[in-house]
């Protein structure tokens, strides 16, 4: 990763594995502890890691820990919904809408400017191995398209009221059930945020999701970065081999032995073109997350360095109210 490309952005986070968490604040503590110790300014945080979403609704007590918790440190943070959250649901369409406004909740009360949420599904990834369930037809497609357009407006209007901004963010491909959202497809996740046409709806590129896809279903990445660019309001950045797996597979180490699936590697590990991309992003000014999973917690400062080069370190304007940035 030699060279430069002048990128500015408002900060690099970190993410806060929500699976490590499992809703233990004392391991919220050591992660939050060991990313200042590295330098990071801004955390992305996930409402269900932390334990405060039961049910769909914020438990105030919980809530109340955690911000005592956050209060402690410098950062400024990301809200990343909960995975299965989906506005395409219609079986538990009141449940979807309860979870995502408690979400937005928590993203105000955290200061969080981003809410970070997964383009709807056709067929969610918990159903795929289901006897009996399959893609649903195109017609009804269409029906699920428009309650999704139609729930984000909605909640645009409640975001503002927050503070926030929903980034709807890309999908990864999988090998047994894709396409099983439209948001694989840039140009598709770019005519859903036109559709919506609202100032607080917007988008989270994830680059290697993006990179995935458009390997598995074959479109340039770089015409549907352009398509998306104007609409970015979040970037997720991390590494892999533009090589699909299946839903099903879950072994990490088997994965990366053979370069495969969404791995979410340290930026310059894989074979993700983070330069080519950035530099069609000069204009971006928001958050980028180094979305990486915790079996690579001893690579996050080299993670952090790599950005850093990549966005040609010497221009990085972080916010200085943020956590102090070690020199690289």
């Amino acid at each position: 990763m030699e060279g430069e490309i002048g990128l500015q952005v408002a900060g690099i986070a970190i993410n806060a594995d929500a699976v490590g968490l499992d809703g233990n604040l004392d391991v919220l503590r050591e992660e939050l502890d060991h990313h200042a110790g590295i330098g990071f300014a801004y955390v992305e945080i996930a409402p269900h890691g932390a334990g405060v979403i039961h049910g769909g609704g914020l438990h105030r007590e919980q809530m109340k820990k955690l911000l005592k918790v956050l209060s402690a440190y410098p950062f400024r943070y990301v809200t990343h919904g909960p995975n299965p959250l989906n506005l395409m649901d219609r079986e538990h369409l009141e449940l979807e809408k309860r979870l995502f406004m408690s979400s937005l909740q928590f993203a105000g009360e955290t200061g969080s400017g981003v809410m970070v949420y997964h383009a709807g599904r056709w067929l969610p990834e918990e159903q795929f191995q289901l006897p009996d369930i399959g893609m649903p037809e195109p017609d009804q497609q269409k029906v699920m398209w428009e309650l999704e357009r139609t729930l984000l407006q909605e909640m645009g209007v409640l975001a503002e009221q927050y503070g926030v901004t929903i980034a709807v963010e890309n999908a990864r491909p999988y090998l047994d059930a894709s396409p099983y959202c439209y948001g694989e497809f840039l140009q598709s996740l770019a005519e859903m945020i036109v559709q919506v046409n609202h100032p607080r709806v917007g988008i989270t590129l994830d680059l290697g999701h993006a990179f995935l896809a458009s390997r598995h279903h074959g479109y340039n990445l770089l015409e549907g970065v352009d398509a998306v660019r104007p609409y970015i309001r979040h970037i997720h950045l991390h590494d892999n081999y533009g090589r699909c797996c299946a839903s099903y597979e879950k072994k990490q180490g088997e994965l990366l032995a053979t370069g495969r699936g969404d791995l979410h590697l340290p930026i310059g590990w894989g074979e993700v073109p983070a330069r080519e991309v950035f530099a069609r992003l000069q204009d971006y000014r928001g958050v980028v997350t180094l979305e990486i999973r915790p079996r690579y917690r001893a690579f996050y400062e080299e993670a952090l360095t790599n950005a850093r080069v990549l966005f040609a370190a010497k221009g990085l304007a972080e916010d200085p109210g943020a956590a102090k940035q070690k020199k690289v």
